[in-house]
């Protein structure tokens, strides 16, 4: 439309005032108004952010031809004519400006000669000689957290990391508090990739939940595990999460598989499970419809002797490929040898009073660990702090402080012979470095909230997955002094070792010594007591066989009883 389509301009004056309509003031009408209520009102003060990319135009390169000539020569001179260059240096050096030139330059020269001369700048020092253990800031930080894709918390009750690297890592997935088990809890086990935190890289499906499972060294696409039902799962990767064998319940165990390992064999196929039913198995993954050997874990009472469950295993092939440990739910630990064509037996029972040990564990040994470097010593988890034995004692050699906390598992570092590592219930972990210091913890760090339950150490030494009991699989990074072994350290570690070994086979001597005589005065008051001489003299001639002197370790030589 046109402007005059639409009417007449609207014409404003000011006029005066008028009174339209009045209302008379009625107090009564207050009592007519209600309140307003009280209302919240939530606000949203988040910045909106808005991502876009950009594709940056990509550089285009190409080949050049530079040719370098010689230069700073006059244009008579010809520089590829050696003769011509040879009369123009001569004819130059004769030149007095030159002389005065070169002078005036060395001036400045001479005296950054002399301080070189005087000072080696680029020395190295101490470059030939090879530094001792020094103490430094240990640290260990969080990579990676894998945490249970299911809804209800269950615990991370063992780790198997790839034998081929530091890429992939198996978590077994299991509630172990007695009736606590839902029948909606998931029953499925993960395998995880390092480098996706965020979905599982296969699962492993079981008709009961998996407490132990562990890779096979020898063909990395296989797995073992041990269920809650006792049975025996195999899985090859290569064909699916399912497993493609179980063992045969009426040879199976009766309770649950809490600790299972994979032997040293031609085939790569034979492996041993233990379990809380007294037993230990050993198994061929290619026929698990039978065991080919079995053990049963008494405490060697010749009159109906007891059983003792099985809740930890640890075999190493550098120890004996015969040679099994096995810690019991009664807090001791079983030796156990198995030779060819003969039955197992068990050889030895560390920490029973009965079979003339001591020092046994007030609780389930939940870990028993050797030392991969020296495996005939070997390393116990099983109440409130943690010992370290060896083959031919019956009692523990060392031993660390009770802590306030109960522990629940301990692991070697496969690459320092002094370090190992110790998971607590309140969810720290501790790491103790025998090479720099015995008497405390190097290093103590929370790692969760809830209790930690596993931890595996990678073969490398520098990647430690430690798992909870709320399902998470956390990847801890070492630092190099944690991980990367020092010079001679494992000579010094071995002397430490022997040394305290030798301790108590003088303290075994002259307790029998002492009981011998006991025996010969017929229980007279005299024969009760250690003969504080004998002792003495004993302690002091084996400090001088070590080269140590008791001042240093404040026994009784230094105390003067």
């Amino acid at each position: 439309k046109k402007r005059k389509d639409f009417g007449r301009y609207c014409n404003f004056d000011d006029v005066e005032p008028k009174i339209l309509g009045q209302i008379d003031r009625d107090p009564t009408k207050g009592d007519m108004f209600i309140e307003q209520t009280i209302l919240s009102v939530t606000l949203d003060n988040i910045p909106q952010f808005s991502e876009h990319s950009v594709n940056t135009a990509r550089v285009q390169t190409k080949s050049r031809v530079m040719l370098h000539v010689e230069g700073g020569w006059s244009k008579e001179i010809d520089y590829s004519e050696a003769q011509d260059t040879l009369k123009w240096r001569k004819r130059l050096e004769k030149d007095p400006m030159f002389v005065a030139s070169v002078r005036q330059l060395t001036k400045n020269t001479v005296p950054c000669l002399e301080q070189n001369n005087t000072i080696d700048l680029f020395e190295h020092y101490f470059h030939e000689e090879e530094p001792e253990h020094m103490p430094e800031n240990l640290t260990m930080k969080t990579v990676a957290l894998f945490k249970d894709p299911a809804d209800e918390k269950r615990s991370v009750t063992k780790i198997g990391w790839h034998p081929e690297g530091a890429s992939k890592l198996v978590g077994s997935y299991a509630n172990l508090r007695f009736q606590r088990m839902t029948d909606e809890m998931p029953m499925a086990s993960f395998v995880w990739d390092i480098n996706e935190r965020n979905v599982p890289l296969t699962e492993l499906r079981t008709t009961s939940p998996l407490i132990c499972c562990q890779y096979n060294k020898k063909n990395a696409d296989t797995l073992i595990g041990g269920c809650y039902n006792g049975l025996l799962n195999f899985y090859d990767l290569r064909k699916g999460p399912a497993p493609v064998g179980k063992s045969a319940v009426e040879a199976s165990h009766y309770d649950p598989v809490y600790d299972v390992v994979w032997l040293h064999s031609k085939t790569g196929t034979d492996c041993a499970s233990t379990s809380s039913d007294g037993r230990l198995l050993f198994w061929d993954t290619r026929n698990l419809s039978q065991t080919t050997d079995e053990c049963v874990l008494t405490d060697g009472a010749k009159d109906e002797p007891k059983t003792l469950g099985g809740v930890s295993l640890e075999w190493m092939q550098e120890a004996g490929p015969t040679k099994f440990l096995v810690g019991s739910e009664h807090g001791i630990i079983l030796s156990v040898t198995r030779r060819p064509k003969k039955e197992p037996e068990i050889n030895s029972w560390f920490g029973t009073e009965e079979r003339g040990g001591y020092g046994r564990h007030f609780g389930p040994v939940y870990a028993v660990k050797r030392n991969p470097f020296n495996p005939k010593f070997f390393l116990t988890v099983g109440d409130w702090c943690c010992k370290m034995w060896m083959e031919e004692l019956k009692g523990p050699m060392l031993q660390s402080p009770y802590y306030p906390s109960f522990l629940s598992t301990a692991s070697w570092s496969p690459t320092r012979p002094g370090v190992f590592f110790l998971c607590r219930h309140d969810g720290k972990m501790d790491v103790w470095d025998y090479f720099y210091r015995m008497n405390e913890v190097s290093l103590s760090q929370k790692i969760s909230e809830a209790a930690l339950s596993s931890v595996s150490v990678q073969s490398a030494g520098s990647l430690a997955a430690v798992g909870d009991a709320e399902g998470t699989i956390t990847l801890m990074h070492l630092c190099d002094s944690l991980s990367v072994m020092a010079a001679n350290e494992k000579n010094v570690l071995g002397s430490m070792f022997e040394r305290e070994f030798k301790r108590e086979k003088n303290l075994e001597a002259i307790k029998k010594l002492t009981s011998n005589k006991k025996d010969g005065d017929h229980g007279s008051k005299d024969s009760m007591a250690i003969d504080q001489s004998a002792y003495q003299a004993r302690e002091k001639s084996f400090f001088a066989d070590v080269g140590m002197t008791g001042d240093d370790l404040g026994t009784h030589l230094a105390l003067g009883k």
